[in-house]
């Protein structure tokens, strides 16, 4: 029995022929997890519980991390977007072990859907990318927003194939913060380009 529950949370804002295929994805690397859907409209994706339409915030997006968090069975928790691609290996198939301590992914990489970035740009940590300890994340998220930056907080890093995050303008924020020192990547093993990526997913490609 796995000691992982997936959390997939949604304001169900993004196209939904994308959304879909970002579920398809999970579903097809997770290896069998459970997965717990958050949404605000009515989705297929493992248990899903449809809080209706309370509005795209962050403070709405972190609610609903909450309530599946609540629902979940297992001591830790696996958390998903709805605008991020994640790899064949290294996300799902990592074994947290540690209650206290939030595992954030180390290969995030930033992709917007405009036409003048072609590139992926290194992120750091994202909401989309941690794994913890359920009791733990609910203990956190319980008085809202959780302080992340709290120094108080353990992090431990892991890592794999590259984890695509993509930035359309029908998520909370077109705006982000970036991993300094990095130089942005043309494209990936498996991912290929932007482009390619924007046609596959997004069924778009600047000219």
């Amino acid at each position: 029995m796995s000691n992982r529950t997936i959390i997939y949370y949604t304001g169900n804002t993004e196209e939904e022929s994308f959304e879909q295929k970002v579920r398809d994805r999970i579903l097809e690397v997770s290896g069998g997890l459970p997965i717990i859907s958050i949404s605000q409209k009515p989705i297929d994706f493992g248990k899903n519980i449809c809080v209706g339409n309370i509005g795209k915030s962050y403070q709405n997006a972190f609610k609903q991390a909450l309530r599946g968090c609540r629902e979940a069975k297992t001591p830790f928790v696996v958390c998903c977007e709805s605008d991020c691609l994640y790899p064949e290996k290294g996300y799902f198939d990592f074994i947290p072990t540690k209650l206290d301590t939030i595992y954030t992914y180390d290969n995030v990489w930033l992709m917007w859907d405009r036409e003048q970035r072609t590139r992926f740009y290194k992120h750091g940590t994202t909401c989309g990318s941690i794994i913890l300890g359920r009791d733990y994340y609910i203990s956190l998220l319980k008085d809202g927003c959780p302080d992340l930056i709290n120094p108080k907080l353990k992090w431990e890093t892991f890592t794999g194939e590259p984890l695509i995050n993509i930035k359309t303008r029908n998520g909370i924020s077109f705006g982000t913060t970036l991993e300094k020192g990095v130089n942005p990547v043309n494209s990936f093993p498996y991912w290929g380009t932007t482009n390619d990526i924007r046609l596959k997913y997004l069924n778009t490609c600047p000219k």
